[in-house]
């Protein structure tokens, strides 16, 4: 096949226009590839076919528009066992225990390594979102298994009823009590928050309580636990929220923390914020409730946890 133009943005993303039919795969080629390591990208999901992700080959006609992702960022699936992650499920929904290092859904160029994707070959059924929780934090994560359950719940988040609660670990105090920010509206991180209100900036809203000291050695550096009760569910809204109070989470360099995300000694994967608690009341006043201990703070497995209802 011919190739109107073939341009690679600095080595990671390939652009192409077709000029003569062809296939997939052939188009690949015009970046080096072979057809294994064009396979292998297309079964990431790293490839765009006319700005739709696409998983296989197929035809292509003249004037059609390829985009290829070179270098897809990896994440750890293998790693985990997915069914050992699940805390609690139903025919309506799934409470899975999220480990660190790992997104909950597809990203730009990696459509399989997430949560979605690889909860919904372990139940052989497909899941959908309703919560989302940074690739670095771990904790509890919702999943509807029925549409009309996603639905329902989404409204209960916007309508602030499910009620989310958090841990983390800081080197300096924060001052308990319920902190009010404004973030301003962007889509690149790290997010940009200030306590004076502004008409265009989103409302953050969260409570600090219990916040203990954990250092047990006398020579060792400050090192603080706290419980975060979210009223509010802004990107990176903790993360923000407690660099601008002077605390940020540890292992979070993106938001200023100096300390890599280490406890007694041992380097963990991440950053110290789980998401340790989630409750909510269904269409019928049945209550949910779920809870767990934080990786970083206990030795427990990734789907253990305690589920009332």
């Amino acid at each position: 096949m011919d190739i109107l133009s073939a341009t690679t943005a600095q080595g990671r993303i390939g652009h192409c226009r077709i000029e003569s039919a062809g296939t997939l795969l052939e188009c690949l080629a015009a970046f080096g590839l072979s057809f294994e390591e064009g396979k292998r990208l297309l079964s990431f999901g790293a490839v765009y076919h006319e700005r739709e992700r696409v998983s296989s080959d197929r035809a292509l006609l003249p004037g059609q528009y390829v985009r290829v992702h070179l270098q897809p960022k990896r994440f750890p699936v293998e790693a985990v066992d997915w069914l050992e992650t699940i805390v609690y499920q139903n025919d309506q929904f799934v409470v899975v225990n999220k480990p660190p290092g790992i997104p909950v859904h597809a990203t730009v160029d990696n459509g399989v390594e997430n949560i979605l994707h690889q909860l919904s070959l372990s139940l052989r059924l497909p899941v959908f979102i309703t919560q989302r929780l940074d690739t670095e934090v771990s904790g509890l994560v919702v999943l509807a298994k029925t549409k009309e359950f996603q639905r329902h719940f989404n409204q209960l988040l916007v309508d602030r009823k499910v009620r989310k609660r958090y841990r983390a670990l800081v080197d300096q105090a924060p001052e308990p009590g319920r902190h009010i920010h404004y973030m301003e509206p962007a889509k690149r991180s790290p997010r940009k928050v200030q306590s004076v209100a502004r008409s265009d900036w989103l409302e953050c809203v969260l409570c600090i309580d219990n916040v203990t000291s954990i250092s047990t050695d006398r020579h060792a550096l400050p090192l603080f636990e706290i419980e975060i009760d979210l009223e509010t569910g802004r990107t990176h809204q903790i993360r923000a929220q407690l660099a601008s109070i002077g605390s940020p989470i540890l292992g979070d360099k993106l938001y200023g923390s100096l300390r890599a995300h280490e406890v007694n000694g041992a380097l963990r994967t991440g950053i110290a914020l789980c998401s340790t608690s989630t409750s909510w009341s269904d269409e019928h006043d049945r209550a949910w409730s779920f809870t767990i201990d934080p990786c970083f703070h206990s030795p427990r497995q990734p789907g253990s946890g305690m589920a009332t209802h």
